[in-house]
């Protein structure tokens, strides 16, 4: 019964239901896209991401993977070395120019020990340096090593899948042209060079691709509901309000003494004393 009245109520004020439409169209739209006025633009909020990862091998020229007599342990050192180093601003302005992205917008995390919480490790004042440039950012990178592996594994993020790869395969490219650079400089024989190999080409895939149509949804439903169930209480209190003052008049008709009638040219006879008779 009390849902009859509702839809009823919205079917006479269709047109304000029509508006709410309106405005939940509006509402879901933003919260998807961020609209700018000057210029006018339309751009993609990050509730959708993508991610991508690599691999960075520390070796020797030689490969001391494939020689039985080589010790990995200095490539260890040098991996777990490297992987903070990209963490820094120096890497990650390299990292930057090598895949096109502006540097203020990267934001760079890693390594951490895997015998202590994460929590009680504390970034170095370079790492946070770069966390602090790339705060808000929507391109992030994050840098593992293992301890028992000259590897480096590289993670990154970024508002669709190939810039999240280009962003992962840039990493290696540019320690690989910092390393290279920094060894000629100081004329470092080959027989002790240091070799960086990337393990393959990143790969990725898009994090929740369906965000941005259930987040809509979601608003759209919420707003227009919101509305409707600010129309129905505006219906009830217009009846009301109709009502009260119906009875108000009725109660001050009632009260002059006419019972809510009309009074009639004769009444003031009716209501005057009968006259005695004279014995």
């Amino acid at each position: 019964m009390e849902l009859a009245r509702a839809l009823r109520i919205l079917w006479q004020r269709r047109r304000l239901v029509a508006l709410g439409v309106l405005v939940a169209l509006i509402a879901a739209l933003l919260s998807v896209f961020r609209v700018g006025l000057a210029p006018p633009s339309l751009e993609s909020r990050t509730n959708v991401f993508a991610t991508a990862s690599t691999q960075i091998l520390v070796d020797t020229p030689g490969s001391a993977f494939a020689d039985l007599a080589s010790d990995l342990d200095p490539l260890e050192t040098r991996a777990s070395v490297f992987s903070r180093f990209l963490t820094t601003p120096a890497a990650v302005a390299l990292i930057a120019r090598e895949a096109k992205i502006p540097f203020n917008a990267i934001e760079a995390q890693g390594p951490y020990d895997l015998n202590v919480p994460t929590f009680n490790q504390g970034p170095t004042a370079e790492q946070r340096s770069s966390q602090i440039i790339g705060e808000g950012a929507l391109y992030r990178l994050r840098f593992e090593n293992n301890p028992a592996l000259p590897i480096i594994s590289v993670f990154s993020q970024a508002p669709d899948r190939v810039e999240a790869e280009r962003l992962a395969d840039a990493a290696p490219t540019a320690l690989h042209a910092y390393i290279d650079r920094l060894q000629d400089e100081q004329g470092t024989p080959a027989s002790r060079r240091v070799e960086i190999r990337r393990l393959g080409r990143a790969t990725g895939g898009v994090v929740n691709a369906g965000a941005n149509i259930q987040i809509a949804t979601f608003v759209f439903i919420a707003v227009l509901v919101g509305w409707c169930m600010l129309l129905i209480p505006a219906q009830t209190i217009a009846r009301g309000w109709r009502e009260t003052g119906g009875t108000t008049d009725r109660a001050a008709a009632t009260g002059n003494g006419h019972n809510g009638r009309r009074p009639r040219p004769d009444d003031h006879r009716r209501s005057e004393p009968a006259p005695e008779r004279v014995r």
